[in-house]
């Protein structure tokens, strides 16, 4: 049986896997023949980078947990709900629930062993918020609290409360087809305010905040509560071994 160089993280554990975008030729190897087209037809680049490093770091990742070779790794998207190739990627017989996120320079794989977990990596806030997109994500209990914020710190807090409530709708799977303003992110909690979706589910989701490279804030939304993070690097040796 091939050998796994990393134990799948424990419980209340999960493993924050931070991988910097850019150019590697040989990673293109690693992607599922659709995968290596869409790359194809793309030009060099960042949006290139970007693509090849998110999908062969899934792979390069689940093989660090797995001892099976990467390229022979297949991911799994296709949607509960519609059945199209758009829903929460797992690794085939991986054994452990994960979840991306990205900017521009930076990939962010969080990996938990018990139960489901989802992530979203913040981007700089813009300047104002748009009174739209407020009612549109934040609930009438988040909006009055971010009226009692000062101007200039608005912009900031929303775009936390924004990036949590992604990471919840990452976890159960409906993206954006969940009404965020039926969502109330508050501690460390997400709690459902009236139906954010027809088949919202029933148990708990909990949050973590992380912060990496860059000064950003990572968001982690799981259904069992993260009591420690630990970072992993594919630079860096495996942190342990199985025996």
């Amino acid at each position: 049986m091939p050998l796994a160089v990393d134990v799948l993280p424990a419980a209340g554990e999960c493993h924050l896997w931070s991988v910097p975008v850019r150019t590697r030729p040989e990673w293109e190897a690693l992607l599922a023949p659709d995968e290596a087209a869409r790359a194809a037809a793309m030009p060099r680049g960042g949006r290139r980078d970007l693509l090849v490093t998110s999908r062969a770091a899934q792979r390069l990742v689940a093989h660090r947990y797995t001892g099976r070779p990467a390229r022979d790794l297949r991911i799994e998207r296709t949607c509960d709900r519609c059945g199209a190739g758009h829903g929460r990627p797992r690794i085939v017989h991986g054994g452990y629930d994960y979840s991306v996120t990205h900017t521009r320079h930076r990939v962010l794989l969080a990996v938990v062993a018990q139960g489901l977990v989802g992530i979203d990596l913040d981007t700089a806030p813009y300047p104002g918020v748009p009174r739209r997109l407020l009612t549109r994500a934040a609930t009438p209990g988040e909006r009055a609290a971010l009226s009692r914020l000062p101007a200039g710190e608005v912009p900031e807090a929303f775009t936390r409360l924004w990036s949590r409530k992604e990471a919840v709708v990452k976890l159960t799977g409906h993206g954006l087809a969940a009404r965020l303003n039926r969502i109330e992110v508050r501690g460390e909690l997400a709690r459902p305010e009236g139906s954010p979706a027809e088949d919202w589910p029933a148990f708990p989701i909990h949050l973590r905040d992380a912060w990496v490279e860059g000064g950003r804030i990572a968001a982690i939304a799981s259904t069992h509560r993260i009591t420690a993070l630990e970072p992993r690097s594919l630079s860096a040796p495996a942190a342990t071994r199985n025996t």
